[in-house]
């Protein structure tokens, strides 16, 4: 076999495949922004869903490519058993081939054989095709293309060989190819075993290659029936193949992951083996990955969704950096080794670098502090349990997880330390109930992926006529009804679908007698949908087959249009007043405000706020000019215009420019909606300022129709304050102030008499205790409000002599209290409020505690307090042993 360096991996893949008339498409973004249904991509189709079932608007018959993925999560979670192995990982390429109704298995399968024994050579003897139970056509292609013995194109059931993407929807029966990597002497004896061979539980029969052959939708009832056309999706496991044929049994022996692991080496000083000893150095540099590209499309560590997994992740390699005894930053330090060697085949870690190291970093600081913190929590843990405790229970063990962020293998070894075990079972329950609650608050996205229920018209995909107009006749291409919420594709349509931070369109579908109010506009898996409900008239198969006016809502379509273009005029002026480091993270755009989230590590002052805002506005009055172009994705980037990371962008895009031709304020990639010139605007006004995470801001603005009802409302309250105080504008503030001052003096005045009162009153109390070994008691039952009662506690406490102890318990409204007070002279003796407290509200089924000076109980059952409170004087005689 030649040796290949990962890079020519990857590239002779793409190479070979466009010689066979593919077309490369970039990788998708690791973070899907159009499936609400997928966390993480973790699959070369997820892009290409749409196109299974017809929608394929750019008429693509053939592509390859190389996905970045993700698997953390649901059925694809291989998260603990990452570094522990030698060929599972969080973030991995796939390498795939596709066909959209073009070839088919002949083609496929004799493509994947040409590849892997004529182009990189592997050797016939080590390859094994298998092949669905009753899939004999697959079977006798490999066999006229492989000329593989029989034996060795090998049949299973469905759990291995039939590919699904979930409980409905395409799916197909698959070819996978594996690689023995063992003695060739022990092949025969071994290949076939459950266990010990192919589609078995080892590391020797390595699948490499899955070639899924679409030729079926499964429906709700479990049958299945044949797709219009039939489709290929092949995944090839990036690093695995590497591996092979770079002669290495290990994927971190090979260079996609040894300049990463070698920096960890000489970062730590802890040399690298491939034992157990190198399972930190395998750890980190796998999940340095996935955090690293994660960022870089546009998730941030947070404590939901997939923020929660990435900071999960990145917890996990902290805490291995523990153990190569690294008390500082030590993650972040690797972006910079990742760039240099996947920067030429995905260009944006090397954009985003820095942005992405110091995320990191922030977070790693925060870690540092949660583990500390956690570590005295085990510790506390461990106390609470006492010295007969034999294991730490299921729950504590979660919650080591789930707050600090240790996984239970950390808490384990920590527990055997202490000559303990853990109670796995009771924290697994945990983590069922967490993931049952998870799901249970994951958004469920439209199911697009299948034809059930829909009722379909055409082939057509949809053309987006919005730009230009506001109304437009249209047909149905299909349409679906699910408990009185129509989803309806269109062959026309006028109505923006939610993207890029810009929420869908509103308004109205009408043909006839048939009137829709359409809600909202949706893109799921490049669908856009138009959700909406019938406001007058039937849907049905007949009257929805008709022509309609959709008609949108412009109204609101041109207060978003301002809020939208104001984001390209603050994300502008953000780059003037805070530095060029601000790049867009994300924007939520509605008729109602604007949202934008930027890269920058410190809250802005007040006085860089007002500057923002008075740089939108001087080139809102300006009226400059917005122009739209559509030209090559690279030709737009090289002409100086902004991209929103993450975002997946098609060879051509839009160009939005604001400004004179010479003098350009703003140029983003940008596919959303936008006034014609910057003085439709109005006004912006930025009403907050704060933190999303760590190293993004949010700025919250209001443009147009919403600046003026923000500025009408205030002026409406200065109205009324002026009013009300008598005075000008000018000395409201002053009037206020001088309104507190008096208010505060007026409320200290109030409590100090209240005191000098519940002073006088404790006096009487106070009168009348009995010596309890030294110690002065007053036992005292009320029946007086609540608030009298408080009062008059602090009397007690500011009348109460050094060698005393007050027990006063009161009645009221039904429930019940005791209040304890200890002067210092006996506290010294070692009797504490809280304690007696405590033990005084057992026996009237109460709870409380407290300092040791002055403490306090509730209970439920006030007619137990009086037998409750004369356990006091024995307490004390106990305390003292007298």
């Amino acid at each position: 076999m030649p040796t290949m360096t990962s890079a020519q991996v990857r590239e002779s893949f793409i190479k070979f495949f466009e010689s066979k008339g593919h077309l490369f498409v970039r990788s998708s973004p690791v973070v899907p922004h159009d499936d609400p249904t997928l966390m993480f991509t973790n699959a070369g189709m997820n892009q290409f869903k749409a196109i299974f079932l017809g929608d394929n608007p750019k008429g693509w018959k053939r592509v390859c490519n190389s996905q970045k993925c993700l698997r953390v999560s649901g059925k694809h979670n291989d998260l603990d058993v990452v570094g522990r192995d030698n060929y599972h990982h969080t973030f991995f390429e796939m390498l795939g081939n596709w066909s959209f109704g073009d070839y088919y298995k002949k083609e496929a399968i004799a493509w994947a054989w040409e590849l892997l024994t004529e182009v990189w050579k592997l050797p016939k003897e080590r390859l094994f095709a298998t092949v669905y139970q009753d899939d004999d056509e697959a079977w006798q292609i490999w066999k006229d293309v492989s000329g593989l013995p029989d034996d060795r194109i090998m049949r299973f059931d469905a759990h291995s060989n039939f590919w699904e993407m979930g409980d409905t929807g395409p799916c197909g029966p698959c070819s996978e190819i594996h690689y023995d990597r063992g003695d060739l002497a022990t092949q025969a004896e071994t290949f076939k075993d459950p266990i010990k061979g192919v589609n078995g539980e080892n590391d020797r029969y390595i699948e490499i290659w899955n070639n899924v052959f679409m030729q079926y939708e499964r429906v709700s009832d479990g049958s299945l029936i044949p797709l219009k056309a039939k489709n290929v999706d092949t995944g090839m496991g990036f690093e695995r193949i590497c591996a092979i044929l770079q002669g290495k049994t290990s994927n971190y022996d090979t260079d996609v992951f040894t300049p990463i692991i070698a920096k960890i080496a000489e970062l730590s000083g802890v040399p690298y083996n491939d034992g157990e000893a190198g399972t930190p150095h395998r750890v980190i540099a796998d999940h340095i990955r996935a955090i690293s590209f994660a960022i870089a499309d546009g998730a941030l560590p947070s404590n939901e969704g997939r923020g929660y997994v990435l900071r999960r992740i990145l917890r996990r390699a902290s805490r291995f950096a523990r153990l190569l005894g690294q008390k500082k930053p030590f993650i972040c330090q690797l972006v910079q080794v990742l760039a240099d060697t996947m920067g030429d085949a995905f260009p944006e870690i090397r954009e985003r670098k820095e942005f992405v190291a110091s995320v990191i970093k922030s977070e790693e600081e925060s870690f540092i502090r949660t583990l500390d913190a956690g570590l005295e929590r085990f510790a506390g843990i461990v106390q609470e349990l006492g010295a007969g405790a034999k294991t730490v229970p299921g729950d504590k063990v979660f919650l080591l997880y789930d707050t600090y962020g240790f996984p239970p293998d950390l808490t384990g070894i920590l527990a055997e330390e202490k000559g303990l075990t853990i109670d796995e079972e009771g924290y697994n329950k945990c983590m069922e109930e967490q993931k049952a609650r998870a799901r249970a608050n994951m958004k469920q996205g439209i199911n697009t992926m299948g034809t059930e229920g829909w009722t379909q018209y055409s082939e057509e995909s949809t053309k987006f006529v919005g730009y230009e107009l506001s109304a437009c006749e249209t047909k149905v291409v299909r349409w679906r009804e699910d408990k009185g919420v129509l989803s309806i594709v269109l062959e026309t349509s006028p109505f923006y679908a939610e993207m890029g931070g810009q929420v869908g369109d509103k308004g109205t579908l009408v043909s006839g007698d048939l009137e829709i109010d359409v809600f909202d506009t949706v893109k799921v898996n490049d669908t856009a949908l138009c959700r909406g409900k019938v406001k007058k008239g039937t849907a049905n198969e007949t009257t929805m087959g008709a022509v309609f006016m959709a008609t949108v809502d412009n109204g609101r379509r041109n207060d978003i249009r301002k809020n939208h273009s104001a984001t390209h005029l603050l994300q502008a002026a953000l780059r003037q007043v805070l530095g060029t480091h601000v790049q867009q993270q994300g924007s939520f755009v509605s008729n109602e405000l604007l949202r934008f989230d930027f890269s920058h590590f410190n809250a802005m002052t007040a006085e860089e706020i007002q500057k923002v805002e008075d740089i939108v506005n001087a080139k809102v009055m300006e009226c400059l000019p917005v122009n739209t172009q559509v030209m090559g994705v690279d030709e737009a980037k090289a002409s100086g215009a902004m991209a929103l990371f993450g975002e997946k962008y098609g060879d051509e895009v839009r160009v939005v420019k604001m400004g004179c031709a010479n003098e350009e304020f703003s140029k983003e990639l940008c596919g959303g909606l936008h006034v014609q010139n910057t003085g439709n605007i109005g006004l912006v006004k930025i009403i907050s300022e704060s933190s999303v995470s760590a190293g993004v801001r949010r700025i919250e603005a209001v443009s147009g129709r919403g600046a003026l009802s923000l500025l009408r409302a205030g002026t409406q309250i200065l109205t009324a304050l002026r009013e009300q105080l008598r005075c000008k504008d000018a000395e409201v503030l002053d009037r206020i102030q001088q309104t507190f001052s008096k208010t505060q003096n007026l409320e200290k005045s109030l409590q100090s008499v209240k005191l000098e009162l519940a002073t006088l009153a404790a006096a009487e109390l106070l009168n009348g205790g009995i010596n309890v070994a030294g110690v002065n008691l007053y036992v005292r039952e009320l029946s007086i409000p609540d608030e009298k009662y408080k009062n008059l506690l602090d009397g007690v406490q500011n009348k109460l002599a050094t060698d005393s102890v007050a027990v006063i318990a009161n009645k009221d409204n039904g429930s019940g209290s005791i209040a304890v007070m200890v002067g210092k002279d006996v506290q010294a003796k070692g009797i504490k409020a809280g304690d007696l407290v405590k033990d005084l509200a057992k026996a009237c089924n109460g709870k409380g505690g407290g300092r040791p000076d002055r403490a306090q109980a509730g209970t439920r059952e006030p007619e137990k307090i009086a037998e409750a409170i004369a356990n006091a004087n024995n307490w004390i005689r106990a305390k003292l042993g007298a």
